[in-house]
């Protein structure tokens, strides 16, 4: 996590051109009352009959006379994700049909009938609404109104990605600045690459998934050493890849939405999880809240490294700046309700959990323990490392895969 939170209040206090100040009003949870910020996730499908580039469109049932916000540019009809205030909305797929680069209210392609064509879609915060189906050419839709002109770089367009996609750990979307945009604009990563899982190579039927969480301002590269050391006769890597300013129960709902999509087209039915730092807090969320064995798939092996189970000090720190709070901090104060939820819930009977730590863990400090998490696992392990060389260290790595080996 780079120091992450120490940084943030060091930014808090000295230069403007820190990413505090450029956290964008739909990341803004302190705008005043009333005021509108990102906190809920739809997603869904365009089906069309060709290729080329398309729009998803939502619009409020209500107040949608403001210039289109909530969409996202893709290369292709596909899956998508929308980011979106909570609030009723209506789906509209848009084409570029006359070629000029440019996406036009008159242009409307496909419109999604989900909940009858007057009352739309309800996007409830913190909640991913999913299935969505817009179909292209399925009934006649006319101009929308008011009109808009949309420009695109049919050259530059970003392509959310389908769950499940293979890229190579150092596919530039991976990049840190990309993870840095994650944390202090996730509508922006959200547009462009949404929350899925990435596999490195084909799907294999033979192998056991590895499911790796980054924490906060990471992304798939932070896990490279383990990577190139697991035993790829035995193990396929997958790797969650999220924006991780958003709310922490909304990146766990979401990474339960991606494990069933997986399990549906893929049939696997055993798993090992490992996160590290703030992914630790959304992997317990997700195990306690929703019921993975009941979609049919089993945690052989759960493993944390570094996670701070009691929040963070200096974002209780962060509270004392009034101005602009990105919806994750809710979730890291030391008197966090996401936390405390966390881990009251016992995790599944059958789970095996280990706790990794580092005794010079600047960040989690003495926060990497907690008695409600410690006396559920089946061991605890220190380590000699900080917060970031935990996931560096020949030691844990070797611990680690002895770990992996006593899968039931």
């Amino acid at each position: 996590m780079k120091g992450l939170f120490r940084m943030m209040i060091l930014c808090l206090a000295t230069v403007p051109a820190c990413g505090y100040f450029s956290i964008g009003a739909r990341d803004n949870m302190q705008k005043g009352r009333g005021a509108e910020y990102n906190s809920s996730v739809i997603t869904g499908t365009v089906v069309g009959a060709g290729g080329g580039p398309v729009m998803v469109l939502a619009r409020p049932v209500e107040g949608g006379a403001a210039p289109p916000q909530d969409y996202v540019m893709l290369e292709r009809p596909g899956p998508f994700m929308l980011y979106v205030p909570a609030g009723r909305y209506r789906l509209y797929s848009i084409r570029d049909y006359n070629g000029n680069g440019v996406f036009e209210s008159t242009e409307v392609s496909g419109v999604c009938r989900s909940g009858g064509a007057t009352a739309g879609i309800m996007a409830v915060e913190d909640d991913v609404w999913t299935g969505v189906v817009i179909r292209e050419g399925a009934g006649a839709v006319g101009p929308l109104s008011p009109s808009f002109r949309l420009r695109h770089d049919r050259s530059a367009l970003p392509c959310q990605p389908a769950n499940g996609e293979t890229a190579r750990i150092y596919d530039e979307r991976f990049c840190a600045a990309n993870a840095e945009v994650g944390w202090w604009s996730p509508s922006t990563f959200m547009r462009a690459f949404g929350a899925a899982i990435y596999f490195t190579r084909e799907y294999e039927p033979s192998k056991i998934p590895v499911l790796f969480v980054h924490g906060a301002q990471g992304s798939p590269q932070n896990w490279a050493y383990f990577l190139f050391r697991l035993d790829a006769r035995r193990y396929q890597p997958w790797f969650y890849y999220y924006p991780s300013g958003i709310r922490l129960g909304l990146a766990s709902r979401l990474l339960f939405e991606a494990l069933k999509d997986l399990r549906k087209r893929f049939g696997f039915s055993a798993i090992c999880i490992t996160a590290h730092s703030m992914g630790g807090l959304i992997t317990r969320d997700m195990l306690s809240r929703f019921d993975l064995k009941r979609e049919g798939i089993d945690v052989k092996v759960y493993v944390t490294l570094a996670s701070p189970w009691g929040g963070f000090e200096s974002a209780d720190r962060a509270f004392l700046f009034p101005s602009k709070r990105l919806p994750v901090w809710y979730d890291v104060t030391s008197a966090s309700a996401f936390i405390d939820r966390a881990l009251r819930a016992k995790l599944p009977q059958g789970v095996s959990y280990y706790l990794f730590y580092g005794t010079a863990d600047g960040v989690a400090e003495g926060r990497a323990l907690d008695e409600r998490v410690y006396t559920g696992a089946k061991e605890k392990f220190a380590f000699d490392v900080d917060h970031e060389g935990i996931l560096s260290d020949r030691r844990v790595f070797d611990k680690y895969r002895e770990v992996l080996g006593r899968r039931r």
